[in-house]
């Protein structure tokens, strides 16, 4: 299985007049933002510069802009990161308010975005003419103007109802996944080139927990697509992070609906299938292993590997990135009878993780009750 990841043509830019700086109009493009659907409104940073637009850019699209480390040191730019998410989106449109105070090189990445992306971009000018940077910058690119003043179509037409999303309390609470109780097993997974067999007995969570909520952690607590899709991955199948070391981009195919896991030693993990198999990617994770597929194209590396799994700098390793969406494996049993202190405890829960070695300490829980659950 291989997944070609080819520029798209876009379509040209559409620049929207707006000299008399419309209220309504504003508040239309900012009801229009649903980037679930592919309508992204970005409102930028008054004077900032293209390293605050991309930021702002990755706001938009929910994501957290507090990126460690620069571009060729911790990872991707966060200009490639922007483009792989957006690849991932279904006929992207990008609105960018207050166009025409953009500088030359906001301009040169934007552009540039879009051609790697097949956004359709929507530049909202609030003047009478586009200043001359916009005109220079749009003068190789095919665009149109239109005004206020006529029928803007679905230029500007609301997103459809979205679900709501989760409280703030949801978001705090953390959630036991039984599919991530091998996830830091010290199991090796030696390369395997055989065309695996669909997988006999896929681990399907969805009626275990509330996958929505694990969705909705997955895409707005990091930028990285690789730590989200390898953290996915590790839910909807239960692999250990040095299986989905050795996945490779051919691994998943075209559309992100199939993903081919090998484990040519039959680790023994009860509860869940231990073989080489294709595994059916849920809905929810697909665009997840979508953005990590573009992120390799668009910035590739030696080895093709899908995901990132190891500590990359300063990335955090894939069970702190769980930590911090608040998802941790089944937990020992706490000690009986239990200590009675007279206090509280304070602080965050301290999180252990299955290692592989330290059995004996989660005997106690029964991993064919968990999969009866999950169905």
């Amino acid at each position: 299985m291989s997944r070609k990841v080819i520029y798209p043509a876009a379509p040209p830019v559409t620049v929207l007049l707006d000299p008399a700086d419309d209220a309504d109009v504003l508040r239309a493009a900012l009801a229009a933002h649903d980037p679930s659907a592919g309508r992204i409104t970005v409102h930028p940073t008054p004077a900032a510069s293209d390293a605050a637009l991309v930021l702002d850019i990755l706001a938009a699209l929910g994501k957290p802009t507090d990126l460690p480390g620069s571009g060729g040191i911790a990872g991707p730019s966060a200009w490639i990161l922007a483009a792989a998410w957006i690849l991932a989106l279904p006929d992207a449109r990008l609105t960018v308010l207050r166009a025409h105070l953009l500088d030359e090189a906001s301009w040169s990445h934007l552009l540039t975005l879009r051609t790697r992306t097949g956004v359709h971009l929507v530049a909202v000018c609030h003047t009478r003419r586009p200043p001359a940077v916009m005109r220079t910058a749009l003068r190789p690119v095919e665009h149109h103007t239109v005004s206020t003043d006529h029928d803007l179509g679905d230029l500007l037409a609301p997103a459809p109802t979205a679900p709501a999303p989760p409280s703030c309390a949801a978001e705090g609470r953390w959630i036991t996944v039984p599919a991530l109780a091998y996830l830091a097993s010290h199991h090796t997974f030696p390369r395997c080139s055989c065309t695996p067999p669909p997988a006999r007995h896929p681990y399907v969570p969805e009626r275990a927990y509330s996958i929505d909520q694990i969705a909705h952690r997955l895409a707005t607590r990091t930028a990285y697509p690789q730590l989200a899709g390898a953290l996915a991955t590790a839910v909807f199948t239960g692999a250990p992070i040095a299986q989905l070391h050795t996945v490779r981009v051919g691994h998943l195919d075209d559309g992100a609906a199939a993903l081919a896991l090998h484990d040519s030693r039959r680790t023994r993990r009860p509860g869940f299938t231990a073989d080489c198999g294709i595994y059916t990617v849920p809905a929810w994770a697909r665009p997840f292993l979508l953005a990590a597929a573009n992120l390799v194209h668009l910035s590739p590396r030696g080895n093709n590997a899908l995901f990132l799994t190891g500590p990359l700098q300063t990335l955090p390793y894939l069970t702190d990135f769980a930590e911090r969406c608040r998802l941790r494996p089944p937990q020992p049993a706490p000690p009986w009878p239990r200590r009675r202190t007279g206090r509280k405890r304070t602080g965050p829960p301290e999180i252990q993780w299955y290692d592989g070695i330290s059995a004996s300490r989660f005997e106690y829980v029964s991993y064919e009750q968990w999969l009866h659950t999950a169905g």
